[in-house]
């Protein structure tokens, strides 16, 4: 028989059985390209591996909170405001002594104060406050303004005994005499007055102990005075906070850790080298999810391989022995290229790689099975497997793509990444098959003819695949009817934005995290602003004390007030709220560093910190931001607003729980539109994609089954499963389908075409649905909490997307396709 293109469409050119002619005689074409110049298509992928190899030393981790809330919502402006005024989430530093040891001595002062001016100079770094500098800077104003009050009081005797000179009519030279003695003896008076007057202060230095005594603890010399207890909540353990610029890199902050885990052993801190540091707060947390992320790569990317491979060998035979060349080039490809993209590795595009690699060995696969359906020699071969396979790889290719770029619409930044360097992935998986996969089967098939020989176990495989088609058309119906309605429960869903359970249980930056609260009774920080023409104002300062003050009290004690500027007033004013005129003088002469904290009359914001005394769930992170959203209307002209991570985290809830419909609806809904493109008709559009919906809807309703009894959460990748099973398994659909079609076309009865397809297709289906689910299971193994849950529910409803295409979709096309 003659084979013949009998239609043009990109998913059905279909290829009748025909002489072999000789591929030299055949006009040069995208097929067949790869047995005419195979060494021309592998030298392209040696100059893109090796530009791939300079994008991946680009590749950088990130987890940074921003990443899981909209740059254009209002919260994000509101917490870019925050963090550009008073600096974003702090390092937390604990330092405390040895057992039986005292903290608060000269030698710790001076050591902390250089550590902190040290962390103070750090890149990415703002603002730092800590017991060090807390008492330096005391030292210098106070020193600063008794010389002034002195200094002026001198001056004042200068010109008085100038005058009197001058009346006496004294010389010039003695006039200067007595001008400078009488200056010499006010200042001498004045400071031996303040010295009286302040006794227990001593001589205003960082090394003296009578002055850091005397302004640090209460006059028994035992506790420590109320309004520090943010540098130092009680005589064992001091906190240093830093503050970091809003755009802090990982570098930055890993350099701030390296000071602070190096400073017990610095040789420039010997002061401090009985002391123990512990670094906790969000940046370090982020910064530890994001080390596992990338160091995970070293393992799941050589496994993702093996796994792969072992796969592809028992499925069809030696021949799969270039799925791991094919499989690495394109995953080296995603990578490099989303390097110069500048694409960050995230816990949710690190999923990527290991399932490129499932998704190149599935491409290979597909012109593996029709190399070994064909005929004549090696070149005709790989032409004729070239015509049949890659205008329905290419339509998959293409409909994949298509799903997984919808989640580019969202507004987070965590998802729409996952969805460009997916979508990369999937191009360069199917580029990866055609410049290397095709030539690489041309040699194999040169030098190892039998390599590429079907086998008796494939046809077997064939056989038993296509008796599981065999339901009737009602049955089909009905269990579509039952998958469907596991679309219902995605809105019910409950997702997991809380950075903890990004990472291990055991992860060191939680234990320290948890060591912090164990010691000190804080885990983290919420932050109340309040913004206006004059923050200042009694009205204003009345409000957010009051603000703070019945926020703390709804919250049955999971919110500690730590500092505002109602306490900063306060604290300078004998423990009350001071009038317009003590305010202002407050804030003129007290240092901008005590200040700054809590005020910033540019931006017209006052702020009031809480500390998180235990570690809160994400719902009652909700509880809590919506108490302080909820805080009495402020004064007319005024605006209040919480920030810091919980709030991210809530406001991030929202979003993902806002858009988790619509990404999901907007996959499914660009994928049938490539799908009907290429058709040109909507019924086989539909039938390609239905199984494939209905599989991803049972997964879903088990995904919140599951969750519901276990008392789960899905992470952010999870709940978008839906779309990425439908992206990923419409490809089975589409293979099958294209068999059907050429079956049809070459005059075979429905039931027949159905059961053809099958055993035909259906053990590369298979094979390439065992590939791809590798690929995703081998996550299962990160360190990663929510990576691991993501692979091991999509490699399981990857398994059911195939099952779903090989049961239901033959009973339905032979009923609604014939």
């Amino acid at each position: 028989m003659i084979r013949i293109l009998l239609r043009s469409s990109l998913a059905t050119r279909v290829v009748a059985s025909s002489p072999p002619r000789a591929t030299s005689r055949l006009p040069l074409s995208l097929f067949t390209i790869p047995s005419r110049w195979p060494f021309l298509l592998l030298l392209l992928a040696l100059l893109l591996s090796a530009g791939s190899a300079v994008g991946l030393t680009r590749l950088r981790p990130d987890a940074r909170v921003d990443l899981l809330i909209d740059p254009n919502a209002a919260a994000f402006k509101d917490q870019a405001l925050f963090a550009d005024t008073f600096g974003a989430d702090p390092v937390v530093v604990m330092a405390k002594p040895a057992p039986g040891s005292n903290l608060i001595t000269p030698d710790h002062i001076v050591g902390l104060s250089h550590l902190e001016g040290k962390l103070h100079q750090a890149a990415g770094v703002k603002k730092v406050y800590g017991p060090g500098t807390l008492v330096n800077t005391l030292a210098i104003s106070t020193t600063t303004i008794l010389l002034d009050a002195c200094a002026q009081e001198g001056k004042a005797a200068e010109a008085a005994a100038r005058q009197q000179a001058i009346a006496a009519g004294k010389s010039a030279a003695q006039q200067d005499q007595a001008a400078q003695q009488a200056f010499q003896q006010a200042v001498s008076a004045c400071a031996q007055r303040y010295a009286k007057a302040f006794p227990s202060l001593g001589v205003p230095a960082v090394n003296n102990p009578t002055f850091i005594q005397g302004v640090l603890l209460e006059p028994d010399g035992q506790q420590v005075r109320p309004f520090w207890n943010w540098a130092l909540p009680d005589m064992q353990h001091a906190v240093i906070t830093v503050r970091l610029n809003r755009n802090a890199s990982l570098d930055q902050v890993r350099h701030v850790i390296d000071i602070i885990k190096g400073a017990s052993s610095s040789g420039d801190l010997k002061e401090l080298h009985d002391l123990r540091f512990t670094a906790s707060g969000s940046p370090a947390l982020t910064l530890s999810v994001a080390d596992s992320v990338f160091s995970s790569l070293a393992l799941l990317v050589p496994l993702a391989l093996v796994a792969v491979l072992v796969v592809a060998l028992l499925v069809l035979g030696a021949s799969m022995l270039l799925t791991i060349v094919v499989a690495a080039l394109g995953g080296l490809w995603t990578a490099g290229i989303a390097g110069f993209l500048g694409l960050p590795v995230t816990p949710a595009t690190l999923v990527v790689l290991p399932v490129v690699l499932g998704l190149a060995a599935d491409y290979l696969i597909q012109s593996v099975n029709r190399v070994m359906e064909s005929e004549g020699t090696m070149e005709e071969r790989l032409t004729l497997a070239a015509r049949r396979i890659l205008p329905t790889t290419g339509l998959a290719a293409a409909a994949t793509a298509a799903g997984m770029l919808a989640f580019v619409a969202s507004g987070i930044p965590l998802i729409r990444q996952f969805g460009l360097f997916m979508a990369l992935g999937v191009a360069m998986a199917c580029l990866a098959n055609y410049l290397v996969g095709l030539p690489l089967l041309l040699l194999l098939g040169r030098g190892f003819p039998r390599a590429l020989a079907g086998s008796g176990f494939r046809a077997a495989a064939g056989r038993r695949i296509a008796r599981i088609g065999r339901l009737a058309p009602a049955a089909a119906v009905a269990l579509a009817v039952i998958g469907m309605a596991g679309w219902a429960a995605l809105p019910s869903i409950k997702i997991e934005t809380d950075p903890s359970q990004l990472v291990s249980a055991n992860d060191a930056a939680l234990i320290q995290a948890e060591t912090v609260r164990k010691e000190i009774g804080l885990t983290g920080e919420i932050d109340l602003l309040l913004q206006g023409p004059d923050p200042a104002a009694p009205d204003a300062v009345k409000w957010l004390d009051q603000a703070s003050r019945n926020a703390a009290a709804q919250t049955g004690g999971d919110l500690k007030p730590l500092e505002s500027l109602p306490a900063f007033l306060a604290g300078f004013n004998q423990g009350t709220l001071p009038d317009p005129d003590r305010s202002a003088l407050i804030l003129s002469r007290i240092p901008s560093y005590f200040s700054g904290a809590v005020y910033d009359k540019s931006q017209g914001l006052a702020l009031a910190i809480f500390g998180l005394t235990h570690v809160t769930s994400v719902e009652r992170d909700h509880v809590l931001v919506a108490g302080l959203d909820r805080v009495a209307s402020p004064p007319s002209g005024y605006r209040a607003f919480p920030a810091g991570l919980a709030v991210v985290a809530d406001r991030a809830l929202s979003g993902l729980q806002g858009e988790q419909l619509r990404l999901t609806g907007l996959s499914i809904g660009l994928i049938l539109l490539v799908l009907l493109l290429a058709y040109r008709r909507l019924r086989p559009a539909i039938l390609a994609i239905l199984p494939t919906v209905v599989a991803a809807g049972a997964a879903t309703g088990l995904l919140f089954l599951v969750d519901s009894l276990f008392g789960q959460r899905s992470s952010p990748i999870t709940i978008l499963l839906g779309g990425v099973v439908v992206a990923f398994a419409t490809e089975f659909g589409v293979l099958w389908l294209a068999r059907y079609r050429s079956e049809r076309a070459g005059g075979v009865e429905p039931s027949d075409a159905a059961g053809r397809a099958s055993t035909g297709v259906g053990p590369a289906i298979a094979a390439s649905a065992l590939a791809l689910a590798t690929g995703f299971a081998v996550l299962a193994i990160s360190p990663v909490p929510s990576v691991r849950d993501f692979g091991i529910w999509s490699a399981f409803d990857l398994i059911l997307a195939t099952a779903a295409v090989l049961i239901l979709l033959p009973p339905l096309a032979r009923r609604w396709y014939a």
